[in-house]
């Protein structure tokens, strides 16, 4: 039998009491979960800041598995805070519910949209609604190995300008040895993985119309996209080509990284390799360029295309407290917090204030890709609700052009066929 320890004016008593001075009813911890994080320590050493200045525990998990994410998302206890290493979900995520629409978190914390750049921010929007703000931000552009240039009896300071140049300097830049194995390459688009959306926008176009409500992956950009990759594989042999650059993706994170070593003489990569953890850790004394990426001879107004991909920060539909994740995700778009994480990370801030700090300026060659991010060709990536399972189904057929030499009409007339109506179906109400 229990003892009764207080009658019932005794505890009204005690809870007025604890009103009085000022205790919480309500749990005051916040969870942030982020899908990347090389750094955990940071991270959690970052958001402790607000910790801080609020009065709230946060605590930080990264990186989370991708498939934690939906079984949080439909539970009883999401985190606080969902940062995502890209937005291809947040639609899907939007039309099941998932996610909360963010235009009142934006009016109560302040968030000036005005000092998002456009492109990031765009791939957040449907129509009125906004479903995830953008944190930080990556883009392409061209690298190239100017020792390897040199060797090749090419300007080491004057990269490609345009596709065509840069077909001419890949084959003068590939060494092929008497047996015809591959000693040097020149350039190969799908390195280290595939750069389609970039390609596609310089040949004008993307698999999706510009508003994402109608599919368009057999159009003639699609087609003449894949085929201008696939000339970097046919003209020295598809399993040549791929026997050179097996095991390159292991090398990433290596000294021996075949850029690095002028094996690869040109690639596409991003703004991160500028930074203190990549080239400058693991190969201090390249001589290297970047560029962005060359556009078509006939298309010079397509001259600076570059396309944004990059974290983006969601409020799941059913947190505890909506009013503490809303003021969380103020403070994490503020300037001065946008600035102080991409700067650690040597990513793109979202921020136009941000970006004036003298860690994104003071490198030129980083520079690149901030003036790319800020350039009126900077494009998003269309999502859609069937984002997931369509770029399961490209990545086939890319495969299957790229590698085995396989004509792309009829199987992006496949992939037409199959996807438009669950486009359609998707979109619907």
């Amino acid at each position: 039998m229990f003892k009764k320890l207080f009658s019932f004016p005794a505890l009204l008593v005690i809870v007025l009491l604890l009103t009085a001075c000022g205790a919480k009813p309500q749990d005051n911890t916040l969870n942030v979960w982020i899908t990347w994080g090389d750094n955990p320590a940071q991270l959690q050493a970052l958001f402790d800041k607000f910790g801080e200045s609020s009065g709230y525990k946060v605590i930080v998990t990264a990186p989370v598995e991708q498939d934690k994410i939906l079984p949080a998302l439909t539970g009883s206890a999401p985190p606080d805070v969902l940062i995502l290493s890209g937005g291809d979900l947040v639609k899907s995520y939007a039309k099941e519910g998932l996610v909360a629409e963010l235009s009142s978190a934006i009016q109560s914390g302040g968030i000036d949209l005005n000092d998002i750049y456009p492109a990031p921010l765009a791939q957040c929007k449907q129509a009125d609604q906004i479903w995830c703000l953008p944190w930080g931000a990556d883009i392409y552009a061209l690298f190239w190995n100017k020792d390897a240039f040199e060797a090749a009896g090419l300007d080491p300071e004057r990269p490609p300008q345009t596709l065509e140049e840069l077909e001419e300097y890949a084959e003068k830049l590939t060494i092929v040895n008497s047996d015809g194995s591959i000693e040097q390459i020149g350039f190969i688009p799908d390195q280290a993985w595939s750069h389609s959306d970039l390609y596609v926008r310089m040949f004008g176009g993307f698999w999706y119309n510009e508003d994402g409500t109608q599919l368009t992956a057999n159009s003639q950009p699609m087609i003449d996209m894949l085929r201008w990759q696939q000339k970097f594989y046919s003209k020295y042999g598809y399993d040549k080509v791929l026997a050179f650059s097996t095991g390159f993706g292991d090398q990433y994170m290596s000294p021996d990284y075949p850029f690095y070593t002028g094996k690869l003489a040109m690639y596409v990569d991003g703004e991160w390799q500028t930074g203190p953890n990549f080239i400058s850790a693991l190969k201090p004394e390249l001589n290297y360029g970047v560029v962005p990426f060359p556009y078509p001879a006939d298309h010079p107004e397509r001259a600076n295309t570059g396309v944004v991909q990059g974290t983006v920060a969601v409020i799941p539909a059913n947190v505890k407290n909506p009013e503490a994740s809303a003021k969380l995700l103020a403070w994490m778009m503020s300037p001065e917090i946008v600035a102080e994480e991409m700067c650690a990370n040597a990513n793109l801030p979202t921020s136009k204030k941000a970006a004036k700090d003298p860690c994104f300026t003071e490198n030129p060659k980083f520079k690149v890709f901030l003036d790319l991010m800020a350039s009126p060709n900077a494009f998003y990536i269309i999502t859609t609700p069937i984002s997931l399972e369509f770029n399961d189904a490209y990545g086939l057929v890319e495969e299957q052009v790229l590698h085995t030499g396989a004509d792309p009409v009829p199987l992006l007339n496949q992939l037409q066929e199959e996807f438009a109506p669950k486009l359609e179906k998707a979109l619907k109400p």
